[in-house]
C-alpha cells in the first residue's frame, strides 16, 4: 500500500475544506483547520509535507503574520497561499518571510495539485540534502588509533562489512559504537542506502513498537495519518538500534520476528511488509547476564549475537590518547577560528594519565572545550577540566576565572544529575521530572558527562 502525502489545508469557510478534501483526497490525507490555532496544533503533532491557506478568510492580522508562525513552528514547511485579490507587492513580501507560492485563489484541481507536487518535491530535496549533510557529517570522522585493540576492531569492522550478518557491538558508554556501526554501513554494499540510528533507550514506553515497525491510520487515538517505521526508512540499508538492552520483553518478541523472518508488521495493519535491512545493534550491559535474569530473551540474544565486536575502554589502549587528541585539535581547531593548535607536554601528561569514565566522547567534549578557553597556541593545563588537574594547586591557582566557572557549572550539573538519580533509584522518568527536563536531554546530559547510567525498572 502507498503510503499517502499528508496536506493541511487552512480556511474558514467549511463548504471549501469539504470541497479540497472530496478533489484531493485521492492523492493525500487531508487534515483540515478553521483557525490558525487548530492548524498550529496539527502541526505541533502530525508530519505535514506541505499546507495552504486562503489570507482573506483567516484572521485580520493578515497572511504575512500567519506565514512567520507558521514558519516558526516547521522552519521547511511549504506554504501555499491562496488570495481573492493578489497583489505583485504583497508576493513579494509574502516569498520574503518563507511563503513558497502566493496567488490567486481560482485555480483548477489540476493545477492546484501541481502546484502542491513541485512544492512537495522541493521539499523532499531540501530533507535530503539535510540528510545528506548529516550523514557525512557523520561519516567523516574516523576510527582513530594505532594500538592493538584498535587494530582488532578495524579488521573484524573490514571482516563483517560487505556481508549483511547481524552485529552485535559491546563497549561502555563513549567507546564509539555508533562509529563503528556508520563505518560497517560505509565499507558496505548498502553504503548508499540509509544510515537510520535508533536510541533504544529514549523511545517512549507504549509507542516503541510504532516509532520502530510504523503504524496505519486510526490505529490508535491519535494515529491521524500512516507512519513509516525506522525499519521501513532504513528500507535497503542498515537500521543500527542503540541501547538495545533497554527494549521491553515485548518489543523484543516482535523484533526477534522482524530477524526471523524479514518483515515488519505495522500498528494496526493487517499484512506484514518485507523489508531488506541490515540490522547492527549495540549495549553498554552484559546481554548474557541479562538474560540468566531473564532480562532479556535468550533466542534474540543469539539472533543479534552473531558478530560480537567488543569495544575497548578509552583506560585500556591510552597509548591512543595522544593521536586522538591531535585529530580532535585538528577537526575542530578550525572550525572554532583556532588552527594549528598544540598541547603542551604538562596538558599531555594530564590527559594521557586520566581514567576517561566517559570514554572517547568525554575525550572529544574536553579537546573542543580546551580549544575555546586556550588563549594561546598552545593547550595548557588551566585549559583543561579540574577533573584532568586536581590535586596540582601551583597550575590551579592561576586558572582563569572563565574557566573556573564553567567548570563549575559542569561540576555542579553533574551533582545536581547525580542527585536526583540516587533520590529516585535511578529512574530517568523521575529524574528528568525532578530536573525540568526532557528524557532525552537528561541521557544526552549523562552521556556527557561521563554519568554512566544503571540499568532499573522504568515503571
Amino acid at each position: 500500500m502507498k503510503l499517502l502525502r499528508t496536506l493541511l489545508v487552512l480556511d474558514r469557510d467549511e463548504d471549501f475544506l469539504k470541497q479540497v478534501e472530496l478533489a484531493l483526497r485521492e492523492y493525500y490525507t487531508i487534515l483540515t483547520a478553521s483557525d490558525e490555532a487548530t492548524a498550529q496544533q496539527i502541526l505541533e503533532r502530525e508530519h505535514i509535507d506541505a499546507m495552504f491557506f486562503d489570507e482573506q478568510s483567516t484572521e485580520a492580522v493578515g497572511g504575512i503574520q500567519i506565514i512567520k508562525r507558521l514558519k516558526s513552528t516547521v522552519p521547511d514547511l511549504p506554504v501555499i497561499v491562496l488570495t481573492e485579490n493578489p497583489t505583485v507587492e504583497m508576493a513579494v513580501e509574502a516569498i520574503k518571510v518563507g511563503a513558497y507560492h502566493y496567488g490567486a485563489k481560482a485555480l483548477r484541481v489540476g493545477e492546484l495539485r501541481a502546484l502542491i507536487e513541485k512544492a512537495m518535491q522541493e521539499q523532499l530535496l531540501k530533507r535530503d540534502y539535510e540528510r545528506i549533510r548529516e550523514e557525512l557529517s557523520r561519516l567523516s570522522g574516523k576510527i582513530v588509533g594505532r594500538s592493538t585493540e584498535i587494530r582488532r576492531i578495524l579488521e573484524q569492522i573490514r571482516r563483517v562489512a560487505m556481508t549483511d550478518v547481524t552485529v552485535l557491538v559491546m563497549g561502555e558508554s563513549g567507546t564509539g559504537k555508533e562509529l563503528v556501526a556508520q563505518e560497517i554501513h560505509s565499507l558496505s554494499k548498502r553504503t548508499d542506502k540509509p544510515f537510520v540510528a535508533v536510541n533504544c533507550a529514549s523511545l517512549v514506553r507504549g509507542l516503541i513498537e510504532s516509532e520502530l515497525f510504523g503504524h496505519q491510520r486510526g490505529s490508535f487515538t491519535g494515529a491521524m495519518q500512516n507512519k513509516l517505521g525506522k525499519f521501513e526508512l532504513a528500507e535497503g540499508g542498515t537500521i543500527f538500534l542503540d541501547e538495545i538492552a533497554d527494549l521491553d520483553l515485548q518489543s523484543q518478541v516482535k523484533l526477534l520476528r522482524v530477524l526471523q523472518e524479514k518483515v515488519v508488521d505495522r500498528v494496526g495493519g493487517s499484512m506484514p511488509i518485507p523489508i531488506d535491512v541490515r540490522v547492527i545493534a549495540a549495549t553498554n550491559g552484559d546481554l548474557s547476564e541479562m538474560t540468566t535474569k531473564g532480562e532479556f530473551r535468550e533466542d534474540l540474544y543469539y539472533r543479534l549475537n552473531i558478530f560480537p565486536i567488543t569495544l575497548p575502554p578509552l583506560r585500556q589502549h591510552k597509548d591512543d590518547i595522544p593521536l586522538l587528541v591531535q585529530y580532535y585539535l585538528e577537526r575542530y581547531g578550525p572550525e572554532l577560528g583556532k588552527p594549528n593548535l598544540s598541547v603542551s607536554q604538562s596538558a599531555q601528561e594530564y590527559i594521557v594519565q586520566y581514567d576517561w569514565p566517559g570514554n572517547v566522547r568525554e575525550l572529544q567534549n574536553t579537546i573542543q572545550r580546551a580549544i575555546l578557553f586556550c588563549s594561546t597556541q598552545k593547550i595548557e593545563p588551566p585549559d583543561l577540566p579540574k577533573e584532568l588537574t586536581e590535586g596540582k594547586a601551583s597550575i590551579q591557582a592561576n586558572v582563569p576565572l572563565p574557566v573556573l566557572e564553567k567548570q563549575a557549572k559542569d561540576s555542579a550539573a553533574r551533582l545536581a544529575i547525580l542527585n536526583a538519580l540516587e533520590q529516585t533509584g535511578w529512574n530517568i522518568k523521575k529524574s528528568a521530572q525532578i530536573l525540568s527536563i526532557p528524557e532525552k536531554t537528561l541521557y544526552d546530559k549523562c552521556s556527557n558527562l561521563g554519568i554512566k547510567l544503571k540499568r532499573v525498572n522504568k515503571t
